[in-house]
């Protein structure tokens, strides 16, 4: 992207995840903004220039990009920036790949299910959409169910109830989670959990990827991170050949042209159901995608903010990228309990030497304190990995679970359980 030196990008957001994306478009000699309406937000430590205006305040965003002269808007990972983004975009004239329905789509579930039910992209069935449960829906529920707020996200409220009175709890936790004050019950989906990243380019869609997520035996029903991610995903030929062009007829029909869309989902090895969509980054999966594909969506659309356009020619971007002739691993490191400070970290050298890693993420360091708040997880640390077979995959998680680990001041480790590395293949 050496033809963008010196364009300027408003980078709306400034967390840790908007991290890569700075770090990304600097690599290309891009000027890079962030903002929001913290003072010490991670990206504004490593961005050009960072700025103190609320990621919600479209009048003020506007105003700063026409003083600054800016030549592309872009946000990351999360779901609320998704408008803002749209609406500043639209007023200033510069590139925006976002649609109404796709942001309709990727904030609310109601919409989401209505559509791909009208596309036969399977979903599950849906007992209650509202802020109370009735007694009526109560004696017709076959239990397990899952419950989440109606427009959440970051599986922030939501999870598996087995019977009434867990139920009743969930329920009302999902409601205090949506901005509406309502929450969704619905059946509960068994399987493997998987997650999507689909391109659009001029209308033609690719699947980049399909990562399956593995979570150790003391997480929760409902998690952000994954204790890791693999590809290539076992549901991929059944994906591809069953499931892909109902999703991509979707996709065409509600007329979605250009972007990124992720979609989440369970495969229990005879059929996939979703049950999230959302069109921005997901899995932040690009540095995997890069080294075993050699293009990646972060780059995409970057490159459709400053030009309107992902790629040259989608026909240069496989059909069959998905089926990754190599591993790909994210091998995330989640710290557990509350009122906790990190006193040491061990083994962060070790891993970084490791030349199959390819990227880490550094959530928090020697030092950081953390209490109990409403935070579904709490990432330290992130290994992207790269293997060329089984044995590799096997040898390096075991390696980084012996070597990597974070103390509190009692000696005692404050990491959640790690994941045994044969379960990836079973």
């Amino acid at each position: 992207m050496n033809e963008f030196k010196g364009k300027k990008l408003l980078i709306i957001g400034a967390t840790t995840t908007e991290c890569d994306i700075v770090r990304y478009a600097k690599a290309a000699g891009i000027y890079t903004i962030v903002a929001d309406y913290h003072e010490d937000s991670p990206a504004k430590k490593v961005a050009d220039k960072p700025v103190l205006i609320n990621a919600l305040d479209i009048d003020a965003l506007v105003d700063f990009c026409k003083k600054e002269k800016v030549d592309g808007v872009i946000t990351g990972f999360v779901d609320i920036l998704l408008k803002p983004y749209m609406e500043v975009c639209k007023r200033l004239g510069l590139p925006c790949y976002i649609t109404e329905k796709m942001l309709s789509m990727s904030t609310n579930k109601v919409d989401f299910k209505e559509t791909c039910n009208k596309y036969d992209v399977p979903v599950p069935q849906t007992y209650l959409m509202g802020s109370k449960i009735d007694e009526e829906t109560l004696k017709r529920i076959s239990y397990p169910v899952f419950v989440k707020p109606l427009d959440g996200s970051g599986s922030r409220g939501a999870g598996v109830c087995n019977n009434e009175t867990e139920l009743k709890e969930r329920f009302e936790e999902a409601v205090s989670y949506s901005a509406s004050k309502n929450a969704i019950i619905e059946d509960y989906i068994s399987g493997r959990e998987f997650l999507l990243d689909y391109i659009a380019v001029g209308g033609e869609f690719r699947l980049l990827s399909i990562f399956d997520r593995f979570m150790a035996s003391d997480r929760g029903s409902a998690i952000n991170y994954s204790t890791i991610s693999m590809s290539p995903s076992k549901a991929v030929d059944f994906y591809l050949e069953k499931v892909n062009p109902a999703v991509i007829n979707m996709f065409k029909s509600e007329g979605f042209t250009d972007g990124v869309l992720f979609m989440q989902g369970y495969f229990n090895g005879k059929s996939v159901k979703f049950f999230e969509m959302g069109c921005r980054l997901g899995g932040s999966y690009f540095n995997h995608e890069q080294a075993c594909l050699g293009y990646n969506a972060m780059d995409m659309i970057i490159r459709f903010a400053l030009t309107g356009k992902m790629v040259e020619d989608i026909k240069t971007i496989s059909e069959e990228s998905a089926r990754y002739k190599k591993y790909a691993l994210d091998c995330n490191y989640l710290l557990k309990g509350y009122d906790e400070t990190v006193a040491k970290i061990t083994g962060m050298d070790k891993v970084e030497a490791l030349p199959e890693c390819i990227e880490i993420q550094k959530y928090h360091d020697v030092g950081y304190h953390y209490s109990k708040d409403r935070t579904v997880d709490r990432p330290i640390m992130v290994a992207e990995i790269v293997a060329d077979n089984k044995d590799e995959v096997t040898r390096l998680v075991n390696f980084i679970n012996k070597e990597y680990d974070v103390f509190n001041e009692r000696g005692e480790s404050l990491l959640m359980e790690k994941l045994n590395p044969e379960a990836l293949f079973q």
